[in-house]
């Protein structure tokens, strides 16, 4: 008997024991071309890991949903269930190893991490093995103390200041919170408390202890920066207090944790705030791809390093505009980005999805030219133009808040395909720079006078199959050798998940643009279910990890196409994870086509 292979997923998690266990087990099977490994429906009683050969495994609508390499393990679900609802055919003949299936549940009951692999949900699936590689790349994230990642320069108010004060001291200090003194409690005021104070409708006048949260989330300065981003994490905050013997001493921000781990001994965000230039803003913005790099380097995923571009870019685009823009403009126009960028779901520099809305007292001619340089400036910052042309600089998508208001209106009253383009690119929309209100009353806007229309919602939702063409019956075209073996991971993973979520949100009026945000507020309101909520996440972090990965190599080789995954390149995990998270895909979409009644 030829010994088994520990090398790989999900066998090298095992114990020594656990190996001699399996060792003694396993057998070895011959099949041949067109031969069925596992029917439909008839019980399993072996877990098969391919020797060489090649097996597909067919979906019961007919499709050949995966395929099964050298080293790739099927079918551990069906196995646990006693029943696969899919066929396991042979492609290539198949020389395989058969696992019996009561020494497979004895390791699982032995081993909860060969168990996850075997049984668990997709989404336990993802977090528990697409992390594995970079244990030790998180070593320092579990050893860094907090006074190693915290500023020491906190501002600090009094509880009787008024909120003009406050927001003289913040715009002073350059910073989005202060510690506040009052009445012997300390509190934190920050920046989301004036969109409150406006909403209220509260003077200017009014004493900041009104507005500040004194039931204070802290860590210790001591304690580590690990259980400091718990925190931040489970109470769905941006930053903790700070303390030492007991007492407040500041605050810690995600960003400064990040920062920290980027390895740089100044913050991105610092050098965008004290930037007094379009070319000190360049120097920056390759700054920001490097400190992407490190973060990479250090175990961030996707999802996290998108939160923090959407930060520096925001920065980046509120300073750049704010050099290029005289105050008069400034302050009576709102640039917003779109797209991607608007959800916070962007990594490394894309086209530019951008636009302006302007007081109807802005001189249009000046607005133009300024508009135009600022298009100009973001393609030297390494943001190409928008081949659609959605920028600012095209009179579409700069015009004034009547004219925005009477423009989203009509996508609504005439939902063809290109309305329907647009309706999906601006309610992404992220205020950055300039009168952020004047966005949030066009959306107010739309939702008033969008008609809670089946037929509109229907058209709306039907581009998650825009690509199903490219998508749909991938792996059959790798069999039949009619494509490459890489594939569009962006148009075929994660367009369809963000826009079916996209489209669910627009119908709940969700105010939500991140899809990550997006998917936990569908969950809560009982529009879908826990558990896809879940798996849906996890797929679409992997999605994204996998797309970062590859457009990362292309940047760094100069060569390729843009979103491209080559199958054939992937690990062993990596691709049954694909396989996983397309099927969560697929799943997806099928909840989207009969929630909003699309046919075919």
């Amino acid at each position: 008997m030829e010994r088994f292979d520990f090398n790989y997923a999900p066998f090298n998690y095992l114990s020594n024991p656990e190996r001699v266990m399996l060792q003694k087990a396993v057998d070895i099977a011959f099949f041949h071309n067109g031969e069925s490994i596992i029917r439909p429906e008839e019980p399993i009683e072996f877990l098969y890991v391919v020797m060489k050969g090649l097996v597909k495994e067919i979906g019961a609508d007919g499709d050949v949903v995966s395929l099964y390499h050298p080293r790739d393990t099927f079918e551990a679900r069906g196995l646990i269930e006693g029943v696969s609802h899919h066929q396991f055919v042979v492609e290539e003949e198949a020389l395989v190893y058969t696992i019996p299936k009561d020494v497979v549940l004895k390791i699982i009951e032995s081993n909860p991490r060969f168990g996850a692999y075997c049984y668990a949900s997709v989404a336990d699936k993802f977090a528990s093995l697409s992390n594995s590689k970079n244990e030790s790349e998180f070593e320092s994230l579990f050893t860094a103390k907090v006074r190693d990642a915290y500023r020491d320069n906190p501002t600090w108010l009094e509880g009787g200041d008024s909120v003009f004060r406050a927001a003289e001291v913040l715009k002073e200090r350059k910073t989005k919170s202060a510690l506040v003194r009052h009445e012997g409690r300390i509190g934190v005021f920050t920046e989301s408390a004036f969109r409150d104070i406006v909403i209220a409708g509260a003077p200017s006048s009014d004493a900041i202890h009104n507005w500040a949260a004194f039931n204070l989330i802290s860590i210790d300065i001591d304690d580590f920066v690990f259980n400091a981003l718990l925190r931040m994490t489970t109470f769905k905050i941006q930053r903790v207090v700070v303390t030492e013997n007991g007492q407040p001493i500041g605050t810690l921000e995600q960003i400064d944790v990040l920062a920290y781990f980027s390895n740089h001994s100044h913050l991105v965000a610092q050098r965008l705030e004290r930037a007094k230039t379009i070319d000190e803003l360049v120097d920056i913005a390759g700054q920001m791809t490097d400190s992407i790099r490190l973060l990479r380097n250090n175990g961030v995923r996707a999802p996290q390093l998108a939160q923090l571009m959407q930060v520096l870019n925001s920065s980046l685009f509120e300073k750049a505009w704010r050099i290029l823009a005289p105050a008069d403009l400034y302050d009576n126009s709102c640039l917003i980005v779109m797209g991607s960028e608007g959800r916070g779901e962007q990594i490394l520099k894309t086209d530019q999805d951008n636009a302006l809305i302007l007081r109807e007292s802005v001189n249009p001619e000046e607005a133009a030219e300024v508009a135009e340089q600022f298009s100009a400036t973001l393609a030297r910052l390494g943001y190409p133009p928008c081949p659609g042309k959605i920028m600012v600089n095209n009179p579409a998508w700069c015009k004034t808040l009547p004219e925005f208001k009477k423009m989203v209106s009509g996508w609504c009253h005439a939902p063809d395909g290109e309305a329907m383009m647009n309706l999906a690119i601006f309610i992404d929309a992220k205020a950055v720079a300039g009168d952020v209100a004047m966005l949030a009353e066009v959306k107010e806007h739309l939702q008033k006078r969008m008609i809670n229309d089946a037929g509109m919602l229907m058209v709306f939702a039907r581009a998650v199959d825009q690509f199903e063409s490219q998508s749909k019956g991938f792996f059959s075209q790798l069999l039949n050798r009619s494509g490459s073996e890489k594939m569009d991971i962006k148009k075929m993973g994660q367009f369809p998940v963000v826009h079916g979520i996209r489209a669910l949100s627009l119908e709940a009026r969700i105010e939500e643009t991140n899809t990550f945000e997006r998917i936990r507020h569908l969950v809560q309101l009982n529009i879908i279910d826990e558990a896809l909520g879940q798996d849906v996440a996890e797929a679409l972090s992997y999605i994204m990890d996998l797309r970062f990965s590859a457009n990362l190599h292309i940047l760094e080789s100069g060569s390729g196409t843009p979103n491209q995954v080559d199958f054939a390149n992937l690990s062993t995990l990596e691709r049954d994870l694909l396989k996983d998270a397309l099927q969560v895909v697929k799943r997806f979409k099928n909840v989207i086509r009969h929630h909003f009644h699309i046919t075919s």
